[in-house]
C-alpha cells in the first residue's frame, strides 16, 4: 500500500509544478476536466464510474 501513497504524492508534486508553469494550457486542461466531471445530465459519480470502467477495459491502471 506504501507504493500507492508514494505514487499519489509524486503525482501531486508534479501537478503542482505543472500548474505553476507560465503556459496556460495546463490550467485550461484542468478546468476542462473539472467541467467534464461536474453534475449535469449524468451525475459526477456516474461519470467517474464510466471513466473507471473505460480505464479498466483499456488496461489504464495509472
Amino acid at each position: 500500500m506504501g507504493h500507492l501513497h508514494e505514487k499519489n504524492a509524486e503525482r501531486k508534486r508534479v501537478n503542482g509544478l505543472v500548474l505553476k508553469s507560465p503556459m496556460k494550457v495546463f490550467g485550461a486542461f484542468r478546468e476542462l476536466g473539472q467541467k467534464v466531471f461536474a453534475d449535469g445530465a449524468l451525475s459526477k459519480k456516474q461519470k467517474e464510474l464510466t471513466a473507471l470502467a473505460v480505464a479498466i477495459s483499456q488496461n489504464c491502471f495509472d
